[in-house]
């Protein structure tokens, strides 16, 4: 009976991409825009630009109410006098609350995002604490569905928007194909590391007194095969004949949203806004990927069930509610909003083979634990109701994200080291708005906005006889017959924390 090399092994692992498991994605880790991500991305109940398709899609159904962007309208209050005669004109300024912003929009947005990991631990095989900065550019699309399709009277507004986000090299994804005990981050660097695409429409009704949105989170999935044959033993590089088959099909995930804005009724809650989203859970998964290698020289034929399952994104229920101080000087254009999001980790999946592998070994992969995590967000518009431009709007914001590994995923007798920490989140931004002058058909807003995450230090303490223990009941592995002196070294206590800083800048011409 032949045995196969260790090499050969890593070599058709490398031509089959085998299974792999993420967490995150750049969205979820940071957020979608630059005025959201400044207000601490607590949008659900005010949000109404292009970053609706994530914050809360029923948001491209609200064109009427308090807005951030400038809005002047002017009331022509020409009187005539008996005599046929004019009397000059005057100008008005009505509050923004009853205005309509522009409907339409084009934006695009630039992140750069530098974390900063530490690790008490010198190991050379902790390949997610280093390089994990990256960069993403996001376009943002927002068209009245009006100019396609007349809708009726009952609908105030309506709106289809598109969210695309891409890394800065101009690629998808990352795939990053590492074992559960490898010390990941798996928030940051490749592991957050794909486009985000979101799509759909949103309805006003009753003057956006209510609004509702739907559209969808895509990504993909499918199923596909590699077949190697004349496949040589031996440590040489070599070239086996191959054949590939990929099919690849779009994923949806469903995205929901409703808003309330009582206060176009009720003269007492003007200023109050309400919001409720649900994105649902997105992955990519290539199952099944049969694998089969046909070794030349000995006439066997080995058959390997591999999967691809990557960039688990878990359901997201946020609800909202924001509170804009209009008309009362001095805090005519301040808005307070105030998110609590709910991700349910707990449905978190990973790979069928890498499920089989471990039970194999006779180990269960730990569960995740949902989180609730929230937000707070300020926004202050200079100049709310003078009859100046609105040019200047400030925004601050922060959120308190709990992990979703807990403790008995990492500590004690678990072999996995999921690194993931309670952190911190501040934010703050500056829009600046050039209005319309000139050949500009429309206003251009620009934001800057920065972003700091801090990962509370956590201590993960391993129970190494324990372990011991486990690898000894590996079935018949000799490569697993580890002394306790290499668990020891394999599986030391270690602590971790990080600091991320991040930085956006976003355009968006809006007519």
């Amino acid at each position: 009976m032949y045995r196969l090399p260790g090499k050969l092994v890593v070599m058709i692992c490398a031509i089959v991409t085998v299974q792999t498991i993420a967490y995150a994605n750049f969205a979820d880790t940071y957020g979608f825009s630059a005025i959201g991500i400044s207000r601490g991305n607590a949008m659900t109940a005010v949000v109404n630009d292009w970053s609706s398709v994530y914050y809360n899609i029923a948001g491209l159904g609200r064109t009427r109410g308090y807005i951030t962007e400038p809005v002047q309208e002017q009331k022509d209050m020409t009187l005539k006098q008996k005599g046929g005669k004019e009397e000059p004109s005057s100008n008005t300024t009505v509050s923004p609350y009853d205005l309509f912003p522009y409907k339409d929009q084009l934006a695009i947005n630039y992140m750069y995002t530098q974390p900063q990991m530490t690790i008490d631990i010198p190991r050379t095989d902790i390949v997610a604490d280093k390089e994990l900065q990256f960069g993403t550019v996001t376009l943002g699309l927002v068209l009245d569905l009006n100019h396609f399709v007349k809708m009726p009277s009952f609908i105030s507004s309506s709106r289809f928007g598109l969210g695309l986000g891409l890394m800065q090299d101009g690629s998808l994804v990352k795939v990053y194909d590492i074992d559960l005990r490898t010390h990941d981050f798996v928030r940051y660097g490749k592991e957050a590391e794909r486009a985000v695409i979101l799509a759909g429409m949103g309805f006003g009704f009753m003057d956006d007194v209510f609004g509702i949105g739907f559209g969808a989170n895509v990504w993909t999935g499918g199923r596909g095969a590699v077949k190697l044959t004349e496949v040589e033993l031996g440590p040489g590089e070599q070239t086996p004949n191959s054949e590939v088959q990929m099919e690849l099909t779009p994923k949806i995930a469903p995205v929901a949203g409703l808003y309330i804005s009582p206060g176009k009724k009720i003269n007492a809650l003007r200023g109050l806004d309400v919001g409720v989203a649900y994105r649902g859970e997105v992955y990519m998964e290539v199952d099944p990927f049969a694998t089969s290698a046909e070794l030349y020289t000995a006439g066997v034929t080995l058959e390997m069930a591999l999967s691809i399952f990557d960039y688990y994104t878990p359901q997201i229920i946020s609800g909202g509610i924001a509170y804009t101080f209009l008309p009362i000087k001095p805090l005519s254009g301040l808005t307070l909003s105030l998110d609590v999001e709910y991700q349910m980790w707990s449905k978190c999946k990973v790979s069928k083979s890498k499920e089989a592998y471990w039970a194999n070994k006779g180990v269960e992969i730990p569960k995740f634990q949902d989180i609730i995590v929230p937000k707070v967000g300020v926004s202050y518009n200079f100049g709310c109701l003078s009859s100046k431009m609105q040019w200047l709007t400030l925004n601050l914001g922060y959120s308190y994200r709990p992990t979703y590994v807990p403790d008995d995923a990492v500590n004690d007798a678990s072999l996995f080291n999921f690194m993931d920490a309670n952190t911190h989140i501040g934010s703050l931004g500056l829009s600046f708005t050039i209005p319309k002058t000139g050949p500009m058909v429309a206003p251009v807003v620009i934001t800057l906005a920065g972003q700091m995450q801090m990962l509370q230090e956590r201590q993960v303490k391993k129970d190494r006889v324990a372990i011991k223990q486990i690898y000894d009941n590996f079935d018949g592995n000799p490569d697993e017959d580890y002394t306790q002196a290499e668990i020891d070294a394999l599986y030391p206590d270690y602590s971790y924390s990080g600091t991320v800083y991040s930085g956006f800048v976003e355009v968006a011409l809006r007519w």
